[in-house]
């Protein structure tokens, strides 16, 4: 697994670990030690940095399957990297890729890594080896971190969304995916889209949050051009032409579109948002 201490990676490494032992699997991580902490015993932590090609290389010697964990930052950094890793996988023995994409792959989406994640894509179909790719909708995680959790003081989430819709799904969701996917390597060539089982507005991830929370929660969309303000008033870049580019597509309902690509490689429907929130209330 690349990106062994993120999130995904971190979860897709501790399930693969439990059903396969963990000796069979390794963790690419930049910093062994610090990633220590987040997997399981016994599994190898090889160090490699996507921007290091030749630590790519000694990384996956002796590796016959790979889940590639996309990166972030700025998108012309991240496109480099993914060509980096794509690069080292098609000069290795490695027999099965499964990569983690996005469902906003579109050429004329104005999301910021859409080309990004487009030309991953490509680089891999092309690089020789079987290859799946998991195309991830949003997640509900983001929705609460960014969204939600920010918004508990004041009750109101403000966000240019207009009244498009989001179909969500838990890291946790993606990662049991994307695990399950590479021990089975049943979705050779396939492109499977992973995301909620309902798309809800705005207006309804709030409710659902006021019902977890315990407190009222409402929705008030706002312009582009104030929400862009407050990106540039807040964060440093890229993010701030990231996340506007990011409600541009969301509305225009790039993020909608229900999926059953979970429930194939499980054979379960992921968590719903409800749920998920109810979990993370506290």
């Amino acid at each position: 697994m690349t990106g062994a201490s993120g999130n995904v990676g971190s979860a897709a490494v501790r399930l693969l670990a439990s059903r396969l032992g963990a000796g069979a699997v390794a963790g690419l991580v930049r910093d062994p030690a610090r990633a220590a902490a987040r997997v399981p015993s016994g599994v190898e932590l090889r160090r490699a940095d996507y921007t290091d090609r030749a630590s790519l290389d000694e990384a996956f010697a002796g590796v016959s399957a790979l889940l590639f964990v996309a990166s972030d930052g700025d998108a012309r950094d991240v496109m480099k990297q993914h060509e980096n890793v794509i690069d080292a996988i098609a000069a290795s023995a490695i027999e099965q890729v499964v990569f983690t994409s996005i469902v906003d792959v579109d050429e004329h989406s104005p999301f910021y890594f859409a080309p990004v994640y487009r030309d991953a894509e490509q680089r891999l179909r092309a690089c020789g080896k079987p290859w799946s790719i998991l195309r991830c909708g949003m997640y509900s995680d983001f929705l609460l971190s960014h969204w939600l959790e920010q918004a508990r003081d004041t009750g109101l989430v403000e966000v240019p969304a207009g009244q498009a819709r989001i179909a969500p799904i838990s890291r946790d969701d993606v990662a049991t995916a994307a695990a399950l996917a590479l021990e089975s390597g049943a979705h050779e060539g396939q492109v499977l889209e992973l995301g909620g089982t309902k798309a809800y507005t705005l207006d309804e991830i709030t409710e659902l949050a006021s019902m977890a929370f315990g407190r009222p929660m409402a929705y008030r969309p706002i312009s582009a051009t104030d929400y862009l303000a407050r990106c540039w008033a807040t964060m440093e870049d890229p993010w701030p032409h990231a996340f506007a580019s990011m409600f541009a597509s969301v509305s225009q309902g790039r993020f909608a579109a229900t999926s059953a690509g979970f429930e194939q490689i499980t054979g379960r429907r992921p968590e719903e948002l409800s749920a998920f929130l109810e979990r993370h209330a506290a």
